[in-house]
């Protein structure tokens, strides 16, 4: 089995408790796809702590500064899926929307890497071609329960 390569913690939380840069960017990122007002229509969300177990290449050898943190955000809306990305020691925030009928949701191959978040693969905003995205979740019940609800939103909306 492939060793675990970060330690995630997730909580679930309304639009407006997210961290104020990954909230931030999901407002603009739905103002832009014109997805309406988010904190009203969220379905669920979960803001996902992410810490590297051990530092890789250089930084390994050298040590020096803290491992990197990244956080995740994701919202559920009826018909979308939101994801912000933020890595800490960078200070850069991404945020990306999906169509939920068009999304495939996968788990991690544990072959390749123990993982506890899932694979979505999507036509995402501001993309001209499909392809995936990992959405870090933690192996704790607000991540798994934001992995089930993700999956019943996703198969609603391909049956509807």
């Amino acid at each position: 089995m492939a060793e675990q390569l970060y330690d995630r913690s997730s909580r679930g939380c309304a639009v407006g408790h997210l961290d104020s840069g990954l909230r931030t960017a999901i407002l603009a990122e739905a103002e832009g796809e014109l997805l309406g007002d988010v904190t009203a229509t969220a379905v669920c969300c979960v803001e996902t702590r992410s810490v590297p177990r051990r530092r890789t290449g250089v930084g390994r050898l050298l040590g020096g500064r803290p491992l990197p943190e990244t956080l995740t955000a994701a919202v559920v809306l009826p018909r979308h899926l939101l994801v912000a990305v933020a890595v800490g020691h960078t200070g850069s925030v991404t945020a990306h929307s999906a169509r939920l009928d068009g999304i495939t949701v996968t788990d991690v191959d544990p072959r390749w890497a123990h993982d506890t978040g899932v694979s979505v693969f999507a036509r995402w905003s501001h993309q001209s071609e499909a392809g995936s995205l990992h959405l870090a979740l933690g192996g704790d019940p607000d991540g798994e329960s934001f992995r089930e609800s993700l999956r019943r939103a996703v198969e609603a909306a391909k049956s509807g």
